[in-house]
Protein backbone atom coordinates (compact mmCIF):
# COMPACT_ATOMS: atom_id res chain seq x y z
CA UNK A 1 0.00 0.00 0.00
CA UNK A 2 1.21 3.50 -0.72
CA UNK A 3 2.67 5.79 1.89
CA UNK A 4 0.07 8.14 3.33
CA UNK A 5 0.07 11.58 1.73
CA UNK A 6 -2.18 14.61 1.98
CA UNK A 7 -2.95 14.21 -1.75
CA UNK A 8 -4.63 10.81 -1.41
CA UNK A 9 -7.87 10.10 0.39
CA UNK A 10 -8.69 6.61 1.63
CA UNK A 11 -11.15 6.33 -1.26
CA UNK A 12 -8.39 7.25 -3.76
CA UNK A 13 -6.14 4.53 -2.36
CA UNK A 14 -8.94 1.97 -2.39
CA UNK A 15 -9.74 2.80 -6.01
CA UNK A 16 -6.05 2.53 -6.88
CA UNK A 17 -5.83 -0.95 -5.39
CA UNK A 18 -8.67 -2.05 -7.71
CA UNK A 19 -7.13 -0.55 -10.87
CA UNK A 20 -3.48 -1.40 -10.14
CA UNK A 21 -3.55 -4.84 -11.80
CA UNK A 22 -4.84 -3.34 -15.05
CA UNK A 23 -1.95 -0.88 -15.02
CA UNK A 24 0.53 -3.69 -14.33
CA UNK A 25 -0.81 -5.67 -17.30
CA UNK A 26 -0.70 -2.57 -19.49
CA UNK A 27 2.91 -1.95 -18.44
CA UNK A 28 3.91 -5.53 -19.30
CA UNK A 29 2.27 -5.16 -22.72
CA UNK A 30 4.04 -1.85 -23.30
CA UNK A 31 7.43 -3.38 -22.59
CA UNK A 32 6.60 -6.30 -24.88
CA UNK A 33 5.51 -3.90 -27.63
CA UNK A 34 8.89 -2.21 -27.41
CA UNK A 35 10.72 -5.50 -27.85
CA UNK A 36 11.63 -6.53 -24.31
CA UNK A 37 12.64 -10.19 -24.21
CA UNK A 38 11.61 -10.46 -20.55
CA UNK A 39 8.12 -8.94 -20.80
CA UNK A 40 5.03 -11.08 -21.28
CA UNK A 41 2.93 -10.38 -24.33
CA UNK A 42 -0.47 -9.83 -22.72
CA UNK A 43 -2.19 -9.81 -26.13
CA UNK A 44 -3.62 -6.36 -25.40
CA UNK A 45 -4.00 -3.29 -27.62
CA UNK A 46 -2.22 -0.29 -26.17
CA UNK A 47 -3.57 3.06 -27.35
CA UNK A 48 -1.27 5.32 -25.39
CA UNK A 49 1.96 3.56 -24.49
CA UNK A 50 4.70 4.95 -22.34
CA UNK A 51 7.50 5.84 -24.73
CA UNK A 52 10.30 5.91 -22.21
CA UNK A 53 11.62 2.62 -20.99
CA UNK A 54 15.03 1.76 -19.72
CA UNK A 55 15.13 -2.05 -19.53
CA UNK A 56 14.77 -4.68 -16.83
CA UNK A 57 15.23 -2.26 -13.92
CA UNK A 58 12.20 -0.33 -15.21
CA UNK A 59 9.55 -2.48 -13.57
CA UNK A 60 5.97 -1.49 -12.86
CA UNK A 61 6.75 -1.31 -9.14
CA UNK A 62 9.31 1.42 -9.85
CA UNK A 63 6.63 3.48 -11.62
CA UNK A 64 3.63 2.72 -9.44
CA UNK A 65 3.79 6.05 -7.56
CA UNK A 66 3.60 7.98 -10.84
CA UNK A 67 0.82 5.80 -12.28
CA UNK A 68 -1.20 6.05 -9.05
CA UNK A 69 -0.78 9.82 -8.93
CA UNK A 70 -1.79 10.28 -12.58
CA UNK A 71 -4.83 8.04 -12.27
CA UNK A 72 -5.95 9.75 -9.05
CA UNK A 73 -5.46 13.15 -10.69
CA UNK A 74 -7.65 12.00 -13.59
CA UNK A 75 -10.47 11.01 -11.26
CA UNK A 76 -10.13 14.30 -9.41
CA UNK A 77 -9.54 16.80 -12.24
CA UNK A 78 -10.94 15.30 -15.44
CA UNK A 79 -14.01 17.54 -15.46
CA UNK A 80 -11.80 20.66 -15.33
CA UNK A 81 -9.06 19.21 -17.55
CA UNK A 82 -10.55 16.62 -19.93
CA UNK A 83 -7.27 16.60 -21.88
CA UNK A 84 -3.68 17.12 -20.77
CA UNK A 85 -2.63 20.76 -21.11
CA UNK A 86 -0.10 23.22 -19.69
CA UNK A 87 -2.38 24.35 -16.85
CA UNK A 88 -2.91 20.76 -15.69
CA UNK A 89 0.80 20.05 -16.03
CA UNK A 90 1.63 23.04 -13.82
CA UNK A 91 -0.94 22.02 -11.22
CA UNK A 92 0.25 18.42 -11.04
CA UNK A 93 3.89 19.50 -10.90
CA UNK A 94 3.10 21.51 -7.76
CA UNK A 95 1.21 18.62 -6.13
CA UNK A 96 3.45 15.66 -6.99
CA UNK A 97 5.50 14.44 -4.02
CA UNK A 98 8.26 12.90 -6.16
CA UNK A 99 10.58 13.82 -9.04
CA UNK A 100 8.00 15.21 -11.45
CA UNK A 101 10.38 15.54 -14.41
CA UNK A 102 11.48 11.91 -14.11
CA UNK A 103 7.91 10.64 -13.71
CA UNK A 104 5.98 13.06 -15.92
CA UNK A 105 5.53 10.65 -18.86
CA UNK A 106 4.13 7.97 -16.54
CA UNK A 107 1.82 10.45 -14.80
CA UNK A 108 0.54 11.63 -18.15
CA UNK A 109 0.02 8.07 -19.36
CA UNK A 110 -2.05 7.26 -16.27
CA UNK A 111 -4.02 10.50 -16.59
CA UNK A 112 -5.09 9.42 -20.06
CA UNK A 113 -5.88 5.85 -19.03
CA UNK A 114 -9.55 4.92 -19.40
CA UNK A 115 -11.13 1.81 -17.95
CA UNK A 116 -13.88 -0.01 -19.73
CA UNK A 117 -17.10 0.09 -17.78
Amino acid sequence: MAAKSDFYTDDDLSTWERIKKAFANDWEQTKSDFGSDTARDMDQDVDDTVKQMAGSADSFENREQAFRFGYTAQTRYQSDYPAWNDDLDTRLRSEYPGDYEADRAYIRHAYGYRTSK
